[in-house]
């Protein structure tokens, strides 16, 4: 083989590369970014509770400690986005702590 034809078929892999890490690139830059959060003081949290007219915490915190088969720990509202979202920590049967489970804070 001759030193033109590795040269080319090495030129035509680094072409190959470089395309395919500019669709790839293209491809992830159509992503939606990730939205933004952030949580609340417990003082603001009753405020925003009060305007949007959301659902209980406690009652939240429970339902989901029921159905995830847990003790509840703790819930605070947080802004995902565009949205509202208790997210919440228990305490599983074998111990371990989950944190930071979302659940949408509905309305009343």
């Amino acid at each position: 083989m001759s030193a033109a034809g590795c040269y080319g078929r090495r030129a035509f892999a680094v072409a190959a590369l470089a395309a395919t890490a500019v669709s790839a690139c293209a491809a992830h830059a159509e992503d939606p970014p990730p939205a933004h959060k952030q949580c609340f003081t417990m003082a603001q949290a009753r405020g925003k509770i009060e305007t949007h007219q959301l659902a209980d915490p406690f009652k939240s915190m429970r339902e989901a400690a029921l159905r995830l088969q847990g003790e509840p720990l703790g819930a605070r509202l947080c802004q995902l986005g565009e949205g509202l979202i208790y997210e919440i920590s228990l305490l599983r049967r074998d111990g371990h702590i989950v944190k930071g489970g979302r659940i949408a804070a509905a309305r009343r």
